[in-house]
């Protein structure tokens, strides 16, 4: 048990689920000195996610420590801060936060999502005003974000005890205030994305040109302006123009474009079927990701 409490008054924190995100998270707590109760049904998955969090936390000064749960009790019971990292499925979720909220009466409850409604989520808790939206993008310990997202019910105290937690941790935890889906973030990607995809169905370009001018022009630019500031930049004026000119031509579907779902329905799933938009040959999508990570530290460092 800590002897002072982390900022936000937390002293012992648990995370449910133990993916790709939930050990992730779980080492981000303990690199910044918290005592972490992982828990997780599989057992296998559960010892993988102890030594990953518990390698993470070793690279802090003061290191906090990171133990396996026996039960859903025993990991969130006596804990103040829990954090569900479990599958991107609203049922599950509001399950759990509901069956969480039963086990611990007082702790502030954080679902990790990237697109759900926090206020459907929290529905059945017995107390949601201690339920909060926590949207951690992936990798988490190397994205600096976090979307502290309140729902219809959320306490302001329990908003402002998690973005004390979090920026102790070293995020840019930011608030966003509403409960709209995809948050901030996942907004804004998606609707590039549905352009990006238009544009390849209506025949204006193939994929790899879609990907190549992105990274070459907006993508070199929104590390350091963002699109408000880029407009502000260029003159309100011009940004007016531009956008009586090109807004009535964008894509405006309101569900998947039939080329995303035809490639869908015939197994096309992209890195993970091998074949997508691109050709992924095997051993691609991890090299990806490796480069994706330095990439992303580069540029983190770059800012810091």
């Amino acid at each position: 048990m800590l002897t002072e409490p982390l900022p936000g008054g937390f002293r012992q924190v648990a995370v449910v689920g133990t993916g790709l995100m939930g050990r992730r998270i779980a080492g981000v707590l303990a690199r910044g000195g918290a005592h972490v109760t992982i828990y997780d049904v599989n057992t296998e998955s559960l010892a993988a996610a102890v030594a990953t969090a518990t390698a993470m936390a070793l690279d802090s000064a003061r290191p906090g420590t990171v133990r396996a749960g026996s039960s859903l009790v025993d990991a969130v019971g006596e804990a103040d801060y829990i954090t569900e990292a479990v599958i991107e499925d609203l049922g599950v979720k509001a399950d759990l936060i509901a069956e969480i909220s039963t086990l611990n009466g007082s702790a502030v409850i954080a679902t990790n999502t990237s697109v759900l409604p926090v206020s459907a989520i929290a529905v059945r808790a017995l107390s949601p005003q201690r339920v909060v939206g926590t949207h951690w993008w992936n990798p988490p310990d190397l994205i600096p974000i976090v979307e502290v997202v309140r729902g219809d019910l959320t306490a302001t105290d329990t908003m402002n005890r998690t973005v004390a937690l979090l920026e102790h941790l070293g995020k840019l935890a930011v608030r966003v205030e509403r409960d709209t889906p995809g948050f901030v973030g996942n907004r804004l990607q998606h609707a590039l994305w549905r352009e990006a995809v238009a544009l390849i169905a209506d025949g204006v370009c193939d994929a790899q040109t879609v990907d190549l001018v992105c990274r070459n022009t907006i993508g070199l630019r929104l590390a350091k302006m963002g699109p408000i500031e880029t407009a502000d930049y260029v003159g309100l004026d011009l940004t007016r123009a531009i956008h009586d000119a090109v807004l009535p031509s964008l894509n405006t579907d309101t569900r998947a474009n039939d080329l995303l779902v035809q490639l869908v329905e015939q197994g096309d799933l992209g890195a993970k079927s091998g074949q997508g938009f691109l050709t992924w040959p095997a051993g691609r999508r991890e090299q990806a990701s490796l480069e994706l990570a330095a990439h992303i530290s580069t540029q983190v460092n770059s800012q810091s």
